[in-house]
């Protein structure tokens, strides 16, 4: 006799609130750089090559030192463009996401790599401890850890630190940013302005039965924290 396993049904999602709404503008806007963003890469990527064909030919013996160098320079730099483009086509494109088990530790990893450049000049303190795969849409996951990674290295001074961590509790899996400040007098209340970006961003994690709180964090300034529920049925 096969024995079956039956799983309780989860409990529906909240929809967002009017507040998140709003974000469909940017993701309009997002929509049209996504739709131009092959023609303007194509043509960096031919200009690329180009120049690096070009660094080639000026090791042969009589070519100038300096158009090598200056040649080369021209490379390193549009790489760095094509990169930094790269990365805000990433975070501009839509995605058609499903609520379901996620790896929260590779989400917070695609953040961070989309956002290199912009965390450059900022000591990044990780702590990430292994936890269970969470409930969550993995595009709005994404945009909020963006969000709040955004609003720390705004917050923080240059050359500061920003501190992010992960860790399961309770069954919970839970996301921590922290900035060096200054933080405001009552964070929470930010987070309960529809309009606001954490208002908006707030919206999206109810939406898949998650929480978002904001408060005083380790480092001096805010702590946003991201509460997620584990998914028990995963590995």
């Amino acid at each position: 006799m096969t024995a079956v396993r039956t799983v309780a049904a989860r409990p529906p999602r909240d929809a967002p609130s009017d507040g998140a709404a709003e974000l469909q503008r940017f993701v309009n806007a997002g929509r049209l750089a996504s739709a131009v963003s092959h023609e303007l890469l194509s043509a960096l990527g031919v200009a690329q090559s180009d120049v690096g064909f070009l660094c080639e030919l000026f090791e042969q013996p009589g070519k100038g030192r300096d158009l090598r160098e200056t040649a080369e320079q021209a490379r390193v730099a549009i790489s760095r463009a094509v990169s930094r483009i790269a990365a805000v086509i990433s975070l501009a494109r839509a995605r058609d996401g499903q609520l379901g088990p996620l790896d929260v530790r590779e989400v917070i990893g695609a953040a961070l790599f989309d956002l290199e450049a912009r965390l450059l000049g900022y000591t990044l303190v990780r702590d990430l401890q292994p936890v269970p795969f969470a409930l969550a849409e993995r595009g709005a996951l994404l945009q909020t850890l963006v969000s709040a990674l955004l609003d720390a290295a705004d917050a923080t001074p240059a050359r500061g630190r920003i501190g992010i961590s992960l860790r399961a509790e309770n069954g919970w899996v839970i996301t921590s940013i922290d900035d060096e400040g200054p933080s405001p007098l009552t964070p929470e209340a930010l987070a309960d302005r529809p309009n606001s970006t954490l208002g908006i961003c707030r919206s999206l994690v109810r939406s898949f039965r998650g929480e978002l709180l904001a408060s005083q964090g380790p480092l001096g300034g805010r702590r946003l924290t991201i509460r997620l529920r584990s998914d028990r049925l995963s590995p």
